[in-house]
């Protein structure tokens, strides 16, 4: 490959743009406690003004203030009142955005408003669950009645912040409506009306090429199946679907590319017209035009911003580094939205932009003889740019979709090519063709480009089934990263002195190094019991040395993007671990195994699927696809059957094999886990007093127990507790839930007793087991900046 030439002196914003965001990351950020941010902050700015780097040291200080500032203002827009969060709220509220999943559709609604008058300057988050007459549309004004809750996070290991993305978006409230809502305003928008116009067409497609192509189209990425989702993840073709950097970068180089060529038809209009102006100016303007037709998306905003740079400095003058432009595009993004300091997408693009600026194929200006050198020169030039945004790219990519992705180099040789040459061009034409009117044609184009976008579904899909197709891995740890990217500098500026060779062994090493820590399962060396937080549901896992993993519960709805299966293993991804040994499903019911699925498909493996032995169990429409894949043992488990294992023994209590009681919670495995240090579990799903009437013939006492049926009045008799005498009750339950779960009454029965209560409301709890019984709740860490901010909001 050719090489490149780095002198930082032709780089003059790089210093600025550094400190800039250092100083915002250090406000904004909560990558280091307050305390110790202010220090760094501090010394910072000590060292500039002794380095006599004044001009660096007022960025850093204005760079923190306006951090600081962008920070309040964001938490004045989410402060809400607490009449907001009592009891039935009628309000209005505009509609920004209606997205529809399944049972429910989401409306994101701007500057509610109750009827009192108190409003909020923010956005709020409503679902419509069933049914409604009609739905509004995106521009719209509505009213109705909710019931609303601030954003809150599941704690767990390795769980995604909602709270701080809700922030950071200026959503204040999440709310569930009551009753139907009504339209105010019924006028539609004309940009609606435009994007309605393109959904019709696009609904010619199939229905996972539709799916891709509302994404490709409209950034309604929702509408693509979790299978074709999770297929892009593992293949690292991810980055396709989200209207980004590349996808408005091609619609401008088509717009661009189509008026040269129409303008240098004729001699006189290349002699008197500005050619280079007029299609820049044009490519920026389609650009513009597809990011509006998206509804904005913020990726698209920023790509928008990069490219209105790029376009300005090649209409000044050509003599700028493509990297200063860039330097100056993330410059302004951070300048007018701070928050983006913490934006993966945002650095995602920018790292792999800068990767193929700074050590990218430079064009050729050799005049190519045939078609042949040039293709293979487009391919080279292909397979170094994938190659280049791979690796840089590597730690984000794999902490962010958990995947490592095996194959991603020839998927992206496939699929960039094919979205960016054929799919993304006949979308827009079709999109172009609706908007004026000519449905036949727009549907003929959007049937093209699905049937090209479906050609890719299926080509990814399959190498996603390949052998490792679909590895996942330990999330790295921060430090192993920065060394990564550390590395791979190192081997950058190798690369630059004409030293390939070694470059080539630096890289090769390093690949080899951290794919080997990001493979390697971690190991306990004492038995853990981790009892998720999974909101109104029930899960936990039991880890054993030896790399031993069971996992108890999953649920959530089937199918769903996110749920009970896909936190476990999150979480367990967090702890080290990828596999699990033994998944335990103790009944038929969506708050135990609705998410199993999901699990199942985030992990390198599953040994085996413990199930009761029932026909409710049996007949269960997840479990029977579980059973026709193949792929996964099952065993049916029944009363008095008895599991030894390296260092644990298992026996089951209930139930009968075939049971069928009128009520299924009663149709509950009922485990009893046995330690090798003699510490006993019991793990008795959701049965209730009925069941445990049956137990109580010859019930041992135990160390530790989940409360059944989430400690629910129905069961935890006052003779059940008795017996069973544990020293930790846990109850699985989801905070404010409906049912009051779990019942006062029921806690001061285990309280009577002298067992310690907790609740995973509060946190997932993590219980291990040594000579003496040890357990702690799960929780965020200290307070957040957003948390001080908003505090500080509140108290005014």
């Amino acid at each position: 490959m050719e090489g490149n030439v780095f002198d930082v002196r032709r780089l003059p914003l790089l210093w600025p743009v550094v400190v800039w965001a250092v100083g915002l990351a250090l406000v904004r950020t909560d990558l280091f406690a307050p305390m110790i941010a202010a220090i760094t902050l501090s010394a910072l700015l000590v060292l500039l003004l002794v380095l006599r780097k004044k001009t660096l040291a007022a960025i850093l200080l204005v760079a923190a203030l306006w951090g600081g500032a962008d920070l309040l203002i964001d938490a004045r827009h989410v402060a809400v009142g607490e009449p907001w969060l009592s009891g039935n709220v009628h309000f209005s509220a505009s509609v920004e955005k209606v997205e529809k999943t399944g049972i429910s559709t989401r409306l994101l609604l701007d500057s509610p408003v109750r009827d009192d008058g108190q409003s909020i300057s923010g956005k709020v988050l409503l679902y419509s669950y069933g049914k409604q007459e009609t739905m509004p549309v995106a521009g719209q004004r509505i009213e109705a009645t909710a019931r609303w809750r601030l954003p809150r996070n599941y704690r767990n290991p390795g769980s995604f912040n909602y709270k701080a993305w809700c922030f950071d978006q200026q959503i204040a409230l999440i709310g569930s409506v009551r009753g139907e809502i009504s339209t105010v305003d019924a006028n539609i928008p004309w940009l609606e009306v435009a994007r309605q116009r393109i959904r019709t067409a696009i609904s010619f497609a199939d229905k996972d090429e539709q799916g891709v192509l509302s994404a490709l189209l409209l950034a309604e990425r929702y509408r693509v199946s979790e299978a074709v989702n999770r297929a892009f993840s593992a293949t690292g073709t991810a980055h396709l679907l989200a209207i980004s950097g590349m996808h408005v970068g091609m619609a401008a180089a088509w717009m661009f590319a189509l008026l040269w060529w129409l303008l240098t038809r004729r001699e006189a209009w290349i002699v008197n017209l500005p050619i280079r102006s007029i299609a820049l100016s044009g490519g920026f303007v389609a650009a513009f035009a597809y990011a509006m037709m998206a509804g904005w998306p913020v990726p698209a905003i920023r790509a928008a911003v990069m490219l209105a740079a790029a376009v300005l400095a090649w209409q000044l003058s050509t003599r700028h580094e493509p990297i200063n432009i860039l330097l100056a595009a993330l410059g302004l993004i951070l300048l007018v939205d701070p928050a983006a300091i913490a934006s993966l997408s945002l650095w995602l693009s920018f790292v792999a932009t800068a990767a193929l600026l700074l050590w990218g194929v430079h064009a050729s200006t050799a005049v190519e003889s045939s078609w042949s050198d040039r293709l293979r020169r487009s391919l080279r030039l292909l397979l170094w740019s994938s190659l280049l945004a791979m690796l840089a790219t590597l730690p984000m990519v794999v902490t962010t979709f958990g995947s490592l992705p095996v194959y991603g180099l020839p998927a992206n040789l496939v699929l960039v090519p094919l979205f960016g040459m054929f799919v993304l061009p006949v979308a827009l034409l079709g999109e172009l063709a609706a908007l004026i009117g000519f449905e036949s044609l727009a549907s003929l184009l959007m049937q093209a480009s699905g049937w090209g976008a479906g050609f890719g579904v299926k080509i990814i899909t399959a190498i996603s089934e390949l052998p490792a197709g679909s590895l996942k891995t330990v999330v790295p740890q921060l430090w192993l990263s920065l060394l990564y990217g550390v590395g791979l500098t190192i081997a950058g500026v190798l690369w630059w002195q004409k030293k390939r060779v070694l470059s080539a062994v630096v890289v090769s090493l390093l690949l080899a190094a951290y794919l080997t820590a990001l493979l390697h399962e971690s190991d306990v060396n004492q038995p853990t019991w981790v009892v998720w937080d999974v909101g109104q549901g029930a899960s936990s896992t039991l880890l054993l040395p030896g790399k031993q993993v069971m996992v108890i519960d999953a649920p959530g709805r089937a199918g769903s993007r996110f749920n009970g299966g896909t936190t476990v293993a999150e979480g367990l991804r967090a702890m080290g671990v990828t596999h699990v040994d033994r998944l335990v499903l103790s009944h038929a019911q969506s708050d135990h195994l609705g998410g199993a699925l999901s699990l199942i498909d985030r992990l390198n493996g599953v040994g085996e699927v413990w199930l009761p032995d029932v026909p409710s169990a049996r007949q269960h429409r997840l479990v029977r696809r579980i059973v026709e894949q193949g792929k996964i043992p099952i065993r049916w488990l029944a009363l008095a059957d008895r599991i030894e294992g390296d260092g644990y023994a298992v026996e089951v209590l209930w139930p009968p094999r075939g049971f069928t009681p009128k009520n299924r919670n009663n149709s509950s495995l009922v485990l009893r886990v046995t330690l090798a240090g003699g510490k006993s579990l019991l793990l008795p799903g959701d049965i209730e007093q009925e069941v445990e009437h049956e137990l109580l013939q010859g019930p041992e006492p135990v160390d530790l127990m989940l409360m059944p049926h989430h400690g629910s009045r129905s069961s935890s008799s006052a003779a059940f507790v008795q017996a069973l005498q544990p020293d930790m009750a846990i109850a699985q339950t989801g905070v404010g839930n409906r049912y009051g779960f779990p019942d006062a009454r029921v806690l001061s029965r285990y309280r009577e007793i002298g067992a310690e209560i907790a609740n995973t409301a509060d946190g997932a709890v993590l219980v291990g087991f040594s000579e003496t019984m040890q357990w702690q709740q799960w929780g965020f860490g200290g307070e957040s900046r957003r948390e001080m901010a908003l505090e500080w909001w509140q108290k005014q």
